[in-house]
């Protein structure tokens, strides 16, 4: 079984305030370049972004992420608050995980510079946060580790979320997936 972290077993190389701030507006681009209209929120009350399109709204908590070790690991964490997130319909609220990870790739462009970072975006229903956590309404600390896997495409980060030994392994679909928002909401006729 692999080693779970708790919120206090790490030192983050960036101001957490810093980090969560970049991560929402990473997003925010990332949902403009989809489509979406989006919308911050004036008070923080677990929702970070709401987006719209095609005259729906949707609820989006967004929890940024940065190696737990300060380098290339692959270990990540992130601390959702299940309260907050248990107030909303889950058929219209995602949590989008911000994997901010080291770059190893050097170049005449970026020689100096040894803090290239590149990001992936896990886009989660809450639904499935809240299959993977269970009936909890407090806090959750939800480790994301990732593995270099090799295919006919090149390479590729997979992840997968762990807490307290329940595992979901989080496929291409969920990766960088802010389409899905309307889809399973379509489906499901909010």
């Amino acid at each position: 079984m692999e080693e779970e972290l708790e919120e206090d077993d790490f030192d983050i190389n960036l101001p957490k305030d810093y980090l969560g701030q970049a991560g929402e507006y990473l997003t925010a681009g990332k949902l403009l370049l989809n489509g979406f209209n989006v919308f911050h929120g004036a008070i923080d009350d677990g929702i970070d972004i709401v987006a719209s399109k095609d005259n729906r709204f949707y609820k989006i908590q967004v929890k940024t992420c940065q190696d737990i070790e300060g380098y290339d690991s692959g270990k990540f964490m992130a601390n959702v608050n299940l309260s907050t997130l248990s107030k909303h319909d889950v058929k219209t609220t995602y949590v989008v995980f911000v994997v901010h990870y080291l770059n190893g790739q050097i170049s005449l462009d970026n020689a100096g510079d040894h803090n290239t970072y590149d990001q992936d975006f896990i886009v989660l229903p809450a639904q499935k946060i809240f299959d993977l956590v269970g009936a909890n309404n407090g806090h959750a600390v939800i480790n994301i580790r990732s593995s270099l896997v090799t295919d006919d495409h090149g390479k590729d980060f997979m992840y997968k979320a762990i807490h307290k030994g329940n595992v979901l392994v989080l496929d291409d679909y969920l990766i960088e997936s802010f389409a899905q928002i309307v889809e399973d909401t379509d489906e499901g006729k909010v």
